[in-house]
């Protein structure tokens, strides 16, 4: 029972990050002014699309992977293990906000 019950919890609170992340990313805009629009990525800061939304949903995802890479290493007992996690954590955060990044430069 307890098994299940985890598993529920973590599908639920999965769906309740991608759907924050999604609304976070733009979501409601890419709906509303992007979907008569072609391309993948558009050079305007006014419209995005769904595919835009998506790509910052997965920018989003990995930022959080990388801050709790580093919440990990504030809980680990080892040091090489603490030392290893904090250089990831801020490795994947590093990436995350690169592509951040080169998406703005795209979008100017």
């Amino acid at each position: 029972m307890l098994a299940t019950t985890s598993k529920v919890v973590w599908i639920v609170a999965v769906g309740y990050l991608a759907f924050f992340f999604a609304l976070a990313s733009g979501m409601i805009n890419s709906i509303i002014e992007g979907r008569s629009l072609g391309g993948f990525i558009l050079p305007t800061r006014s419209a995005q699309t769904i595919g835009e939304t998506v790509v910052i949903t997965l920018i989003l995802f990995i930022g959080m992977a990388g801050t709790f890479m580093l919440y990990n290493s504030g809980r680990s007992t080892n040091p090489k293990v603490q030392q290893a996690l904090l250089i990831a954590g801020f490795g994947v955060l590093g990436i995350a906000l690169l592509l951040g990044f080169i998406l703005v430069n795209v979008k100017l």
